[in-house]
């Protein structure tokens, strides 16, 4: 989903890079990097089967990395088992079902709702349109989660991004971005 705004300022928004967070969650990758997440919800069911190489942990924490800095999840990352493989197909909801593209128009609307408010007050104290291009980068995860990745990239829940609350980091950053 994108907001154009007018030739000054841009907001990108989608779900590029989620998939590592699914194979974090199904196959227990514990690192300081996976615990500093959340977990997806609704919750990935635990494959106990699958064999998890003791160096995937290192692996995963460089698939996450990277998948933040591109436009999508890229390749999977060195020792995922095959199983994890067949997943990434069945990954993510249907968003051709009714619930969905209710959610997705709602989500959309509060978000631009919310959005121009920030970039309308920004206006006035600057008296000009704000110059800026952020990428917000959707997570479907327990809670309120704001993590700012790079100068133009944040991740936002799907939870946060529907709540008022996301006006303050969300406020921080395009004013830093805005200057």
């Amino acid at each position: 989903m994108q907001f154009p705004g007018d030739s000054t300022w841009q907001v990108s928004c989608g779900d590029d890079g989620t998939f590592p967070l699914y194979v974090r969650d199904a196959l227990g990758v514990s690192t300081p990097t996976a615990a500093s997440i959340p977990r997806l919800t609704p919750p990935v069911p635990r494959d106990h089967d699958a064999y998890v190489p003791e160096t995937f942990g290192s692996a995963w924490d460089r698939w996450w990395t990277q998948s933040l800095s591109t436009l999508g999840p890229g390749h999977p990352p060195v020792g995922m088992p095959e199983q994890m493989r067949a997943d990434y197909t069945r990954w993510g909801p249907d968003w051709s079902s009714p619930e969905q593209r209710a959610l997705r128009h709602h989500a959309r609307t509060v978000s631009y709702t919310l959005l121009r408010e920030i970039v309308d007050q920004l206006t006035v104290e600057l008296g000009r349109q704000p110059v800026f291009n952020l990428r917000m980068i959707e997570i479907p995860v327990e809670g309120q989660f704001w993590r700012r990745v790079d100068k133009h990239t944040v991740l936002v829940s799907d939870e946060l991004k529907i709540s008022r609350h996301v006006i303050a980091p969300l406020e921080s950053v395009l004013r830093e971005l805005a200057q």
